[in-house]
């Protein structure tokens, strides 16, 4: 399995050479590949901070500096009152391309690729994007007062406590949030990676047209094996433009791999 690894990462011209391989055995490698990519993605969600400090001073930018339809700053008449642990004040909704949040409507609120607080008179709920991550109520100490007012205004003490209020609710969700983002970035490959898949097989038959399917198929998905590797690099490195060298380097080795097969019996 290993000289299988290395040829189909360095050494794509020899790639040939295993023509009479089983599929099952080539599935079997390529799902060891992706299940290592697979699970970086996943530790890498894990161990970032989804939901924190610069999610709750997002929202906090938000409210201060609202704008209603006609670019007027209406005052923010919401308030929370951490003895009765209730949230009073008039209805309204603050949202911008990454976080939406609402203060006492009805219903839930929810925005593709954002963030979406739900704040009811002593509950809330919270979304990602579509995804439901879970609600609770606001009966809980550590919650300080604020008045969104005051928030709006500028106050150091009141923006304070809304940030604490704020990352306290966050911080139950992380797991959540961090699972759906990596499920979403692994999906999001395979999809790439059935493309490649039949971009490259595509690609196979006009540069060597006279190999059998059987052969082709068993060739190309050697070569686009490097494409998980790849993009494990790009996660662990957290540069993104390597993705699209994942991408472009199976084609390169169908190519490589493909013009040096002279005859095939």
């Amino acid at each position: 399995m290993l000289e299988r690894i290395k040829t189909s990462l360095c050494h794509p011209r020899y790639i040939g050479l295993f023509f009479k391989d089983k599929v099952y055995r080539i599935i079997v490698l390529l799902f060891v590949s992706f299940a290592i990519y697979a699970a970086a993605i996943f530790t890498r969600a894990m161990l970032t901070d989804q939901f924190g400090y610069n999610e709750a001073l997002a929202v906090q930018k938000l409210i201060q500096y609202q704008t209603d339809s006609n670019g007027n700053k209406p005052t923010l008449k919401i308030y929370y009152d951490a003895t009765t642990h209730k949230l009073t004040g008039e209805k309204i909704v603050c949202a911008s391309d990454t976080v939406v949040v609402t203060f006492l409507q009805e219903g839930n609120a929810v925005k593709k690729d954002a963030i979406a607080i739900n704040l009811t008179e002593n509950g809330y709920s919270i979304y990602y994007s579509y995804y439901y991550l879970g609600s609770g109520d606001l009966n809980d100490s550590t919650l300080k007062s604020f008045d969104l007012s005051k928030v709006q205004a500028g106050d150091t003490a009141d923006s304070m406590n809304f940030r604490s209020f704020l990352i306290t609710i966050f911080d139950h969700y992380q797991y959540k949030q961090a699972a759906i983002v990596a499920t979403r970035a692994v999906v999001s490959s395979l999809l790439y990676y059935a493309l490649v898949i039949f971009l490259c097989l595509i690609s196979a038959f006009f540069i060597n047209p006279g190999i059998e399917f059987k052969i082709r198929v068993r060739l190309v998905l050697y070569d686009t094996l490097p494409y998980f590797y790849w993009s494990l690099i790009a996660v662990l490195l957290n540069i993104s433009w390597i993705q699209y060298v994942a991408i472009l380097i199976p084609f390169i080795y169908v190519n490589i791999t493909f013009a040096h097969i002279k005859r095939v019996r």
